[in-house]
C-alpha cells in the first residue's frame, strides 16, 4: 500500500484488496467526449482530463463577485453551517442554513468535487488533479493536505465516518482511506478501474460505493471487504441512497433508476426523465429526491418505488448537482449557476401521467 502523507504542517485494504499500485497513471479519460450534447454541463461535474496534459501552475483561487452563481458541485454541512464548492477553486460557507453565501479563501484554482464537514471545526475537500484541502476552523481558511500534484487524477467524493475514519475516491479507481484523521492516506487497488463516483454511509453502518461499468458494491465492514452488486446495468452509477432495511437506491445516467430491498435482487425503477441523475438525498421527511438537468428534481414518497418530477422554482434551465438539508428542513443545492435553497413547500410533484 502506499502511504500519501501530509504536509509536515498540515494536520487494511479497499475495494480491490490487491497490493495498491504506483500512484501516477497514464490512461485517457476518452469516455467523457461521447456523452450527448444535452450533458455539456454535468461534463465537468467529475474530471475534465480528456487527454494527458502538462501539469499547470496552482495558485489561489480568485475571489470574484460572482462566485456564488458558478459552477457549483458539491454542499454539505451540519447544523446552520454548510459549504459549497466547485469550479476554479471556489469555495462558498454559509452560517445561516443558506440564507446567506460568502466566498471564503481558498489555496487552489482546481475544480472542486466534493466537500464534507466533519465537525464544526473540521472540513475536508477534494478535486482535479490530486487536490486535497483541509479547514480547521469550520470553513474559514483553508490548506493544501497533501504533497501529491498529480495532472491525471480527479478525486470526485470525501466521506468522514468520524473524526478519524474517511474515504476518497475517485477516476481510475482511485480508492484512499484514512484512519488518523487524515494525517495519511492509505491508497488501495482494486483488480478493474472503474471511476468511483460516490461512498456513503447506510443507516445499517455499512457503505455503498457507486461508478461507471454499473459498479455497485457494498461493504459491512467500513471497506476492508466490499461485495460487487450486479443490477443488470453497465453505465454509470453516480450515487446511491441507502434503505433502511439494508437495501439501496442507485441512480445515474439517463435516468437510470435501480432499487433494492436487500442489495440482493434489484428492480430498475420508471423514471420520469432521461436526464443524467448526478446527486440525491433522503429528506428527513422520508421522502427522496434526485437531481437532473433543465431544472428538474425526481422526488419519491414511498422509498424509491416510484418518482414523479418536481419544478425547480426560478431556475428552468439550470443542471443540479448536489442537495444537503439545513438544520431548519431547507433544502441547499448545488448547480451550474451558483448554490440555492429551496423550501419544503417548493418540492411539489406533477401529477402522475
Amino acid at each position: 500500500m502506499s502511504k500519501i502523507p501530509n504536509q509536515p504542517n498540515q494536520p487494511e485494504d479497499g475495494p480491490g484488496f490487491a497490493p495498491a499500485r504506483s500512484f501516477f497513471r497514464h490512461r485517457n479519460l476518452s469516455w467523457i467526449s461521447v456523452w450527448p450534447s444535452g450533458w455539456v454541463a454535468v461534463l465537468l461535474l467529475c474530471i475534465d482530463l480528456a487527454k494527458p496534459v502538462a501539469q499547470p501552475i496552482d495558485g489561489d483561487a480568485v475571489t470574484v463577485q460572482l462566485a456564488k452563481s458558478s459552477l457549483l458541485l458539491d454542499v454539505h454541512g451540519r447544523g446552520e453551517r454548510a459549504l459549497a464548492v466547485g469550479d476554479r477553486g471556489h469555495i462558498l460557507l454559509t452560517t445561516d442554513s443558506g440564507h446567506n453565501w460568502q466566498q471564503v479563501p481558498s489555496p487552489t484554482r482546481r475544480m472542486l468535487t466534493g466537500v464534507f464537514l466533519v465537525d464544526e471545526q473540521v472540513a475536508w475537500a477534494v478535486g482535479h488533479q490530486s487536490v486535497i484541502l483541509k479547514s480547521g476552523d469550520g470553513g474559514e481558511t483553508w490548506a493544501k493536505a497533501n504533497v501529491e500534484n498529480d495532472p491525471e487524477t480527479a478525486y470526485l467524493d470525501i466521506l468522514f465516518l468520524d473524526a478519524k475514519t474517511g474515504f476518497i475516491v475517485g477516476s481510475y479507481g482511485n480508492f484512499l482511506s484514512t484512519s488518523d484523521g487524515g494525517r495519511t492516506w492509505t491508497e488501495a487497488k482494486q483488480d478493474d478501474d472503474p471511476h468511483f463516483s460516490h461512498i456513503i454511509p447506510a443507516p445499517d453502518g455499512g457503505l455503498w460505493l457507486t461508478g461507471e461499468f454499473g459498479t455497485v458494491r457494498r461493504s459491512g465492514d467500513r471497506s476492508r471487504r466490499w461485495k460487487p452488486l450486479a443490477t443488470s446495468y453497465e453505465g454509470t452509477f453516480f450515487g446511491t441512497l441507502p434503505l433502511a432495511k439494508g437495501g439501496a437506491v442507485v441512480f445515474g445516467l439517463r435516468g437510470n433508476i435501480f432499487r433494492s430491498e436487500d442489495g440482493k435482487a434489484w428492480k430498475q425503477v420508471e423514471s420520469p426523465t432521461q436526464s443524467l441523475l448526478h446527486g440525491g438525498l433522503a429528506l428527513a421527511d422520508e421522502r427522496l429526491v434526485l437531481t437532473a438537468a433543465a431544472g428538474q428534481l425526481l422526488v419519491s414518497a414511498d422509498e424509491g418505488r416510484s418518482f414523479r418530477l418536481a419544478a425547480w422554482p426560478g431556475a428552468a434551465s439550470a443542471t443540479a448537482t448536489s442537495l444537503w438539508q439545513a438544520a431548519d428542513g431547507g433544502v441547499l443545492l448545488t448547480s451550474d449557476k451558483g448554490v440555492h435553497r429551496l423550501e419544503l413547500a417548493d418540492l411539489k410533484m406533477e401529477a402522475a401521467k
